[in-house]
């Protein structure tokens, strides 16, 4: 399904206040006029970067995660290579970069599958998505991000459906690529 940029909006800014200005994101208050003329003040999260996964595949057909430790949740699972998007830095390109930084994995840019893109909190923020899949991903040395990255490995698909049944995967970004990849016939 298309999005329609054509449809008159509905919601109008009459005000905005930045609430908060940091590195990665803003918060700003909008007072927004409603269709039926009353008006509400509005938190959004504005992000100064999107980000970009991978779903990438070996020779096997396994699926390579990492784990990584996420302090804000004090949480510690496995997720896609994934990562975000400096200025001026096409998608592809950044996940080319974060495939080999994460993983240690590379893959030629043709092999490169585009699958769309998609707003992960579309109530409450503008954050953007770049969704990629790929196969034939070789790791040819060990991940460079010790920082991020306590470790990489290969699933079979069915083990990676387990572990989405049983919530071992609890990021939304690898969820919503991996069931994307895993519920589609057609790659």
């Amino acid at each position: 399904m298309n999005e329609d940029n054509s449809i008159k909006k509905h919601w109008k800014v009459l005000e905005r206040k930045e609430k908060f200005k940091g590195n990665w994101i803003d918060l700003n208050v909008d007072k927004i006029l409603l269709p039926d003329e009353s008006t509400i003040d509005y938190e959004a999260l504005n992000y100064h970067k999107g980000g970009v996964g991978i779903v990438a595949e070996n020779e096997k057909g396994e699926i390579i995660l990492v784990k990584n430790y996420r302090y804000i949740n004090d949480f510690t699972g496995w997720e896609i290579p994934a990562g975000t998007i400096s200025p001026g830095q096409h998608h592809s390109d950044c996940i080319l970069q974060e495939l080999k930084e994460e993983a240690g994995c590379e893959i030629n840019k043709e092999s490169l599958v585009y699958l769309g893109n998609y707003y992960p909190s579309i109530g409450s923020s503008n954050q953007h998505f770049h969704c990629y899949y790929a196969e034939g991903v070789k790791q040819v040395h060990k991940h460079q991000d010790t920082n991020e990255i306590l470790e990489t490995k290969w699933f079979s698909k069915e083990v990676v459906k387990e572990m989405i049944k049983t919530c071992e995967i609890k990021d939304g970004f690898s969820l919503t690529l991996l069931m994307r990849v895993l519920l589609n016939d057609s790659i």
